[in-house]
């Protein structure tokens, strides 16, 4: 569905707000010399127009009974979208496969592979902007009437300047795909968090399960430093969705008989 806009503070505007409630961003993918043109004027070569089915992914334009002519286009595309520097990618790859070859050769393995981000995400927004003419507005919409009055309005702009105004028509894509929208972002970052947190007890229990059983003293001397210097980097960090700090529960570790069998204290989460 196309949407109107009188001037480019409303369109601007309107950009804004889809940006906010999608939690994206959208980038120039390709603008018209004559779209940022401000001394752009209207000529008797230009077409006229009374409508516009659309095409090439821009809005369409029905009949108002007002004549219209384009000024310029603009399309804007998701970040997330279609990667518009893969050409340059494609040649920096290049480069660095070369300098790999030599790399190689005098035993360095790095890896340079260098992966898009981008996920080909489908969202745009397509502009027009047009030059109307309600001065020449015909009230049926007859070949005729839009052929004679077109007449008129070139001859008109032949003679002396006319009154013309400046208006948007704008489409927009705006289905996503391939990455987080608006409200889903929070919660798969949860969803990441849990599961890390998961992962750091299990760790930690493994850990202490060796402890227990590891008579080496150098090697529990140096555990203890490791442990030391890793709890105070993350004693701030440590707490948990509510402000709560993380407690594990240790387990009972059957031991051998020449060990002394102790139950540990609740150690902070790694």
């Amino acid at each position: 569905m196309t949407k109107k806009f009188n001037n480019s503070a409303e369109l601007d505007s309107f950009i804004k707000g889809v940006e906010e409630e999608s939690k994206t961003k959208f980038i120039t993918y390709s603008v018209d010399r004559h779209y940022n043109d401000k001394d752009w004027e209207p000529l008797p070569v230009n077409r006229v127009y009374w409508q516009w089915a659309g095409g090439s992914g821009m809005p369409a334009i029905e009949f108002t009974g007002i004549p219209f002519m384009f000024v310029g286009m603009k399309k804007l595309v998701c970040h997330q979208g279609k990667d518009l520097a893969l050409a340059q990618k494609q040649r920096y790859a290049a480069e660095k496969a070369k300098k790999m070859m030599v790399d190689c050769s005098l035993g360095s393995h790095r890896s340079l592979r260098q992966d898009t981000k981008k996920v080909g995400c489908p969202a745009a927004i397509s502009i027009s902007k047009i030059a109307t003419f309600p001065e020449f507005k015909v009230m049926e919409n007859r070949e005729w009437s839009k052929k004679t009055t077109s007449k008129m309005l070139r001859a008109a702009l032949e003679r002396d300047p006319v009154v013309w105004e400046t208006r948007y028509a704008v489409s927009h894509q705006s289905e996503h795909a391939g990455h987080a929208t608006g409200c889903s972002l929070p919660k798969r970052r949860r969803a990441r968090k849990t599961d890390l947190r998961r992962t750091c007890v299990k760790l930690t229990e493994q850990i202490m399960e060796k402890i227990y059983i590891t008579e080496d003293q150098h090697t529990l001397k140096e555990l203890s430093q490791k442990l030391t210097t890793l709890l105070k980097d993350l004693t701030p960090q440590t707490r948990n969705e509510d402000g709560m700090p993380l407690h594990l529960q240790a387990k009972r570790v059957r031991v051998s008989s020449d060990v002394p069998v102790t139950t540990p204290s609740p150690q902070r989460s790694i």
